[in-house]
């Protein structure tokens, strides 16, 4: 069992950005996560953007599809 898989961000204000993320259980990564999203300036209340697994590329990539922004307090 790998702890650790590669993933890479498809959409939204990360797109293409790629890291390795550590794995849940049997070799998969998490589902969905959220994480602030760069802004030059950022306000108290800035967005942070949310991504969903969507499925695994041939050499075993896990990618993650972008699926909007919420406001973080």
């Amino acid at each position: 069992m790998q702890q650790h898989v590669h993933a890479e961000l498809v959409g939204g204000p990360e797109d293409g950005r790629s890291f390795i993320i550590p794995a849940q259980s049997a070799d998969l990564p998490m589902g969905e996560f959220t994480f602030p999203s760069p802004r030059d300036g950022e306000a108290p209340c800035s967005p942070c953007a949310h991504y969903n697994l969507r499925d695994r590329r041939p050499d075993g990539v896990w990618r993650y599809q972008y699926a909007g922004e919420s406001l973080r307090s």
